[in-house]
């Protein structure tokens, strides 16, 4: 099952794109497990991270909102 931006919650979308920046210690349990659930994160020794789904989904998301 793929995952599409619009898919995500507001709060999945803002830890997905927090995450892609790196650590984020904020992120709730509950929303690392689903995040991980939802393909788009793994868990790490230090936490949880993103993985390459979840890094092109707010790659690809970020590319199309640039004004050409």
């Amino acid at each position: 099952m793929k995952i599409m931006w619009g898919d995500l919650t507001e709060e999945e979308q803002t830890a997905l794109k927090r995450i892609n920046r790196g650590p984020y210690p904020a992120l709730s349990k509950e929303l690392a497990e689903r995040l991980v659930f939802l393909g788009l994160a793994e868990k790490r020794p230090h936490g949880t991270g993103i993985n390459r789904a979840g890094r092109e989904l707010v790659i690809n998301t970020l590319l199309g909102a640039r004004p050409e």
